[in-house]
């Protein structure tokens, strides 16, 4: 099941969280291969290192977008602020 994100990932090349959200998308693929790794071969500890290496790439991933979205919500302010 994926995670809903709050604002949803961005397709957009131009929008600032692009390159986040690619990590964010990437790091979920390489998650999900991981698992199906693990259901079709027969080496459980490799796969499961695996997954746990892909976890923590996502873990990650989503933690800079949390820190994106924070220096992005900073600029506003400061651009209504100097607007005012």
């Amino acid at each position: 099941m994926k995670k809903h994100y709050d604002p949803p990932l961005t397709t957009n090349p131009n929008d600032p969280l692009f390159r986040v959200d690619k990590g964010i998308a990437s790091a979920q693929k390489k998650l999900d291969v991981a698992i199906d790794m693990k259901r079709h071969h027969t080496r459980h500890n490799l796969a499961q290192e695996v997954i746990k290496e892909a976890r923590e790439m996502l873990r990650k991933a989503e933690h800079a977008r949390a820190l994106k979205l924070k220096e992005l919500a900073v600029k506003a302010a400061e651009m209504r602020a100097a607007g005012k």
